[in-house]
């Protein structure tokens, strides 16, 4: 039997309704080739993409192989089916027609297989416009409220202020003249944030009190001041309504809120098992739980004679306990990496000599001894930062305490760089975890409750539990974009709402500040 036939001698019946099927279809195999096209080349920034320092966005590789498969499968398939379907039903408006409808309905199913292949990302927000003059450099950062919504970076000649939505900058506050900044609060406390000025090779004497949501110098002190150790950390801190400050051979407490002096305190290694009367240069603090905790040195830097953990009342600087450090030479280095529980980091002159974490269950217990975590053993090197801090008012560490774990980025031994971030236990110093990323750790900052986050190199962000190291979501991490070139040595990495405020050091070649968001 014969095939039926319209009145005007075209076949009818389902035979044209297939070649419309397989327009429609070789249609969408095209709508998705130039969907995967555009999609994939836009996603490299600066159109160029690849290796360690620059690696393509995840994602890209795949959509740019299916979009050249694509093309060459799509526009032959089109060919022959156009073919086809035009022997059956000559003219232009519906073979066209027929084209344009598969292109629309590939577009959203293209759409979630793009954003399947890419995973989670984040997009560069805003970046802030370069420092100027070019001759200053970022000296330390604060995040004001819990929300991170105001992120301060300080520069050697001024205290800058963003909006972390949007980049806005909300208020400068210079540094008095000739006068650069010096050592900052770790953070702030009641609406206050501590900055010290100091004039070129002379002593950070002159202290601030600044309120973070106005830009506000609210009170100012001189002091005899001192030269800081390891950078700026440490030698300011807040608590109880109290400011304290570190001077020369002496420590400072002055009403947060108005400046009063409330007292000062001269240390020394006498009633503490001293032989003499030796002076004490306080090294760093913190201020934390109505005490003050204050790590110094005896004697002169030839003539060593010790180093103690002095435990201050922080509302009237009495004395409340001492312990001595273990440690035979002159510190090198000295920060606290958490005021409770208190955590230091010290490194002494001799090289044989002490360099690690100690972490103290109770500081004011001198039978009880530290645990100690070195920085270097067998398995890997911490690195909780570098030699000389990036950030010399508030210097930034690859390290967090939380849930009991000293959580620190390392490298494997021989390594140029940390590619993992490993974390041991305060109670005994014992390595619980780690997890190898692969890449470079950029940065390193808490999350949030049980969580902390890890920049690489390779442009992603990892989320990790504090407890044993699980990956949150993405086993790879989340794609940061657009932030190829735009981070110098060791940023600082702060949490802002959803998304991640990132600050540099050297806002000359770099943005100074710049954030990411889902």
């Amino acid at each position: 039997m014969g095939e039926k036939m319209a009145e005007d001698g075209r076949p009818s019946g389902t035979r044209p309704l297939g070649k419309a099927a397989l327009v429609v279809g070789a249609g969408a195999l095209v709508g998705l080739a130039v969907e995967f096209h555009a999609l994939g080349w836009t996603s490299i920034p600066g159109n160029s993409c690849g290796g360690r320092y620059r690696p393509c966005p995840e994602g890209t590789t795949p959509t740019l192989i299916l979009a050249f498969v694509l093309t060459f499968v799509g526009f032959v398939g089109l060919t022959i089916a156009l073919a086809a379907f035009t022997r059956i039903r000559p003219g232009k408006a519906v073979p066209g027609a027929l084209v344009a409808a598969g292109v629309l309905i590939a577009l959203w199913p293209g759409w979630q297989a793009y954003l399947w292949m890419r995973g989670p990302v984040l997009d560069r927000a805003w970046q802030s416009g370069p420092d100027r003059p070019a001759s200053v450099r970022g000296v330390g950062a604060w995040a004001v409220g819990e929300d991170g919504g105001t992120v301060v970076r300080a520069r050697t000649d001024a205290l800058v202020a963003y909006d972390s939505g949007s980049g806005d900058r909300e208020w400068v506050l210079r540094a008095p003249v000739r006068e650069s900044v010096c050592a900052m609060s770790e953070g702030i406390v009641d609406g206050i944030g501590l900055v010290a000025f100091e004039r070129d090779d002379k002593p950070c004497d002159t202290v601030w009190g600044v309120d973070v949501s106005s830009g506000r110098k609210v009170w100012e002190r001189n002091l005899t001041g001192r030269t800081p150790l390891y950078g700026g950390g440490g030698v300011l801190s807040a608590d109880a309504g109290v400011a304290v400050a570190l001077g020369e051979r002496s420590v400072h407490g002055y009403g947060l809120t108005d400046g009063a002096v409330r007292w000062t305190v001269k240390p020394t290694a006498a009633g503490a098992g001293g032989e003499d009367d030796a002076e004490c240069e306080p090294v760093t603090a913190s201020s934390a739980d109505g005490t003050t905790r204050v790590a110094m040195t005896c004697g002169y830097y030839t003539d060593f004679h010790s180093a103690w953990i002095l435990t201050l009342d922080t509302a009237t600087g009495k004395e409340l306990s001492r312990r001595e450090l273990p440690v035979e030479s002159y510190l090198t280095a000295a920060a606290v990496l958490s005021a409770e529980p208190f955590t230091l980091l010290v490194q002494e002159k001799d090289e044989r000599g002490l360099a690690a974490v100690l972490s103290y269950g109770d500081p004011d217990d001198p039978e009880r001894e530290p645990v100690t975590i070195p920085l270097t053993a067998d398995e890997e090197d911490l690195a909780v930062t570098a030699t000389d801090p990036v950030f010399a008012a508030r210097p930034v560490f690859r390290a967090v305490v939380a849930d009991g774990n000293l959580i620190v980025a390392a490298a494997k031994p021989g390594a140029d760089r940390p590619e993992r971030v490993a974390a041991y236990a305060l109670d005994d110093g014992r390595r619980r975890w780690h997890a190898d990323l692969g890449t470079g750790v950029v940065a390193l900052a808490p999350a949030g409750r049980d969580r902390v986050a890890v920049l690489g190199e390779s442009q992603r962000l990892w989320t990790l539990t504090t407890g044993d190291g699980t990956r949150v979501g993405e086993e790879d991490g989340t794609t940061v974009r657009d932030i190829s070139f735009k981070l110098d040595s060791g940023p600082q990495l702060v949490r802002a709402g959803d998304g991640w405020v990132i600050v540099n050091a050297d806002g000359g070649t770099y943005p100074p500040a710049l954030a990411v968001s889902p």
